[in-house]
């Protein structure tokens, strides 16, 4: 697959098992986006536009969507 947008390879992917199966909540009142993965139940945010980490979200979060 030809990379022609830019993104680096794993960009849409879970930080921690590298999974693609990660819901995606994006908070403009932050400009983040909240991040949940479905593989092995991390949470985390990100910058939505470069993929940047910016932190890792517990259960209790108000920025990650609850169950």
């Amino acid at each position: 697959m030809a990379m022609g947008t830019g993104e680096s390879v794993g960009r849409l992917s879970c930080h921690f098992c590298a999974s693609y199966d990660v819901e995606r909540l994006y908070l403009a009142s932050v400009h983040l986006d909240s991040c949940a993965c479905r593989g092995c139940g991390a949470r985390w945010d990100e910058d939505p536009a470069t993929g940047e980490y910016c932190g890792r979200s517990g259960k209790e979060s108000g920025v990650t969507p609850r169950p």
